[in-house]
């Protein structure tokens, strides 16, 4: 998120408090920094966090100003300027209603203001002329809210500011009389989009209550976070209920044009976030749906990858004979189960199996490796081909530890998973090494095509296909019902062992 939560904490040197808070990727160049420090001025606790609020508005100000500095200006609705010259006002009078001190301040504020007022030669009224330092101060107020006014705008925005502060000046003439009747002026001012929809919703607080209800897999979970994190760093904001489809048009402008995403990425940002705003409308959590539509329609192309032919499925095999490791087994795995490489590099010993003597890998979801969706819960036997190469003697080898790496010469990353490294070291390997580098073909993708063709060839069941490979295509309402063929590895054996090894068989080394 571009205002990640943060609290505030103790410079080393000083025990001063100070509040941090890094600076959008999309700004770091236009202020010239990564993060952004605000002094708390205070070593007492109960005072730092009673100054937080101010501090991070104080921050979030400034990033909108940067925002807005390198936005292209726009014309801004006469609704608009309306609401931003109200929500000054009313930030105004909430600062100083509840103690206004004298009214001689407020009155001497109101008769300064009158002098800014043009007359003509007889010394009537005309109106109100905004000079340069007007519209500074306008471009200032609206920049700290992330808006890049037009120059019409900002004219017709400090004209209303102007009548704005001569109703703050007479109201809090008034409170300080000890008038506190309703405010007239207050009601008069449309509000913004956000105060007419409710307080502010977090994209995490939605999220939340969405994952409640619809249980999604982890992976899923984990990528429509990303997206609403990528929502609020662009944008400079994280609360639904303020986002417009005008916001997220601009969303959409600079992932393509400014980060050159592509637009199958960025498609799936807005359907991501568009599908749980859809269930925040129908939940009352949210007015309207601002993603609706406006995913951009990305080029598709059918058989982006293609399988390993036969030659080049002898080629791995034979070169991964020469490697150790990851390198070793990895490629036979993937050629005779067709899983995806990170349900392999995520395995421990304890998931190469025997039952009723079939031996086989326990593909099954753990902290590590929550799986891509519910069905990839599955016991894959080992083809005979992997089994004469020698892969239990490997297995044999290493460590007592059930729970211990299948492959613990892959490095885990900070996070605790191998799946990233084992990729680029079979990428690495498959396109270096070996000199395989067609695109069309993926160093571990290809696999799962060729099993899906060798699974064709001899004309396996679908949902034994399906059983082997990991996906989800129910079928019809029986599909459900009982263990199926994930949970009956003797009875996937009988097809595996129907599929040729690219190679001949060699003796077990």
């Amino acid at each position: 998120m571009a205002l990640p939560m943060t609290r505030p904490t103790k410079h080393p040197k000083t025990g001063v408090y100070r509040i941090r808070m890094r600076v959008p990727l999309d700004l770091r160049e236009v202020m010239g920094k990564s993060e952004r420090i605000e002094s708390l001025r205070t070593k007492d606790p109960k005072e730092a966090k009673a100054k937080e609020p101010v501090a991070k508005a104080k921050i979030r100000a400034e990033f909108n100003a940067a925002r807005a500095a390198s936005d292209t200006p726009r014309r801004m609705t006469q609704r608009e300027i309306l609401e931003q010259a109200g929500a000054w006002y009313r930030e105004t009078v909430r600062e100083w209603e509840d103690d206004a001190g004298p009214p001689e301040g407020w009155e001497a504020w109101e008769d300064l203001l009158f002098s800014e007022l043009e007359r003509d030669q007889a010394g009537e009224t005309i109106g109100f002329l905004p000079k340069s330092k007007d519209l500074a101060e306008a471009k200032q107020t609206l920049a700290e809210k992330g808006i890049s006014a037009d120059p019409d705008s900002l004219r017709r925005f400090a004209l209303a500011l102007f009548g704005a502060k001569r109703k703050a000046a007479a109201i809090l003439t008034a409170r300080a009389e000890g008038d506190f009747s309703p405010d007239p002026y207050a009601s008069a001012f449309p509000r913004e989009e956000a105060a007419r929809n409710g307080p502010p919703l977090a994209a995490e607080s939605l999220l939340a209550a969405w994952e409640t209800e619809r249980k999604p897999a982890a992976k899923t979970r984990e990528k429509y976070s990303g997206t609403f994190r990528n929502i609020a760093r662009v944008l400079g904001f994280d609360d639904l209920r303020r986002i417009t489809p005008d916001h997220v048009l601009k969303f959409k402008r600079h992932r393509l044009e400014v980060e050159k995403r592509h637009p199958g990425t960025v498609e799936d940002d807005i359907r991501n976030a568009g599908a749980v705003c859809k269930w925040g409308v129908t939940n009352r959590f949210l007015p309207s749906n601002p993603f609706d539509g406006l995913a951009p329609k990305a080029p598709r192309t059918l058989a982006s990858r293609e399988p390993y032919s036969d030659e080049e499925a002898r080629h791995i095999l034979s070169a991964a004979r020469e490697e150790k490791g990851w390198l070793r087994w990895g490629p036979w795995l993937l050629c005779f189960t067709g899983a995806r490489i990170g349900e392999l590099a995520e395995l421990r010993r304890k998931d190469v199996r025997e039952e009723n003597g079939v031996s086989f890998l326990d593909i099954r979801p753990h902290e590590v490796r929550p799986g891509k969706n519910a069905t990839m819960q599955r016991m894959i036997p080992l083809h005979p081909a992997v089994i004469d190469e020698g892969f239990p003697d490997y297995v044999a080898t290493l460590p007592d530890n059930p729970d211990g790496p299948l492959f613990p010469c892959i490095p885990p990353d900070p996070l605790g998973k191998r799946d990233t490294t084992a990729q680029a070291r079979l990428g690495r390997w498959t396109r270096g090494k070996l000199n395989l580098k067609d695109e069309k073909k993926a160093p571990a993708h290809s696999w799962r095509h060729r099993m899906e063709d060798e699974l064709r060839k001899v004309e396996a069941h679908p949902e034994m296909m399906d059983a082997i490979t990991g996906r989800h295509n129910p079928r019809n309402a029986g599909a459900g019902y009982g263990k199926g063929y994930r949970g009956m590895p003797s009875g996937v054996l009988k097809v595996l062992r129907r599929i040729p090894s690219p190679l001949q068989k060699k003796q077990r080394r």
